[in-house]
């Protein structure tokens, strides 16, 4: 019986599996540090910017794609125009990837604010490369605004 129950696993499941079919994997070779920019973080702006990339064999980017995240708007045009000039300043690989044929590869921005308002810029960066980038900063301290009230 239970021979037979292999017998039927193997003829049914195995050949969903592919043999010998690699799966592309897409890495960096270069990269400019990204950062928070300072118009949006003056203006308090914060997003996710997924942009889709088409990447030349030779591992540079041919051209740049905003998408919107699962049932929601694009970000920010500001967030996704440093997005997008920034991932062209990348170079990236491809192993197992058809030599001479450009490539595609998705990465997530995300743009967070959190804390108080100060005058330097105090980015954070947390890369999961290739997939995932995530820059934390606090806001820009308002230069105009009345000074605080200080509690007593």
């Amino acid at each position: 019986m239970k021979s037979a129950v292999l017998v039927m696993f193997l003829f049914f499941f195995l050949p969903s599996f592919p043999q010998d079919a690699k799966q592309p994997i897409v890495y960096v070779k270069h990269l400019e540090p990204p950062h928070y920019p300072a118009l949006g973080r003056q203006a308090q702006i914060q997003g996710t910017v997924i942009v889709k990339l088409t990447i030349g064999a030779d591992g540079v980017v041919l051209s740049t794609e905003s998408l919107a995240q699962d049932g929601e708007k694009l970000a920010h045009l500001l967030l996704r125009e440093e997005t997008e000039k920034l991932v062209k300043k990348w170079t990236f690989g491809c192993v197992n990837c058809s030599p001479n044929v450009p490539f595609e590869k998705t990465i997530k921005f995300i743009y967070r604010l959190e804390g108080e308002g100060i005058p330097y810029d105090d980015s954070r960066v947390v890369m999961e490369l290739p997939d995932e980038v995530t820059i934390t900063a606090s806001p820009r301290e308002c230069d105009h605004c009345p000074p605080k009230k200080a509690i007593k």
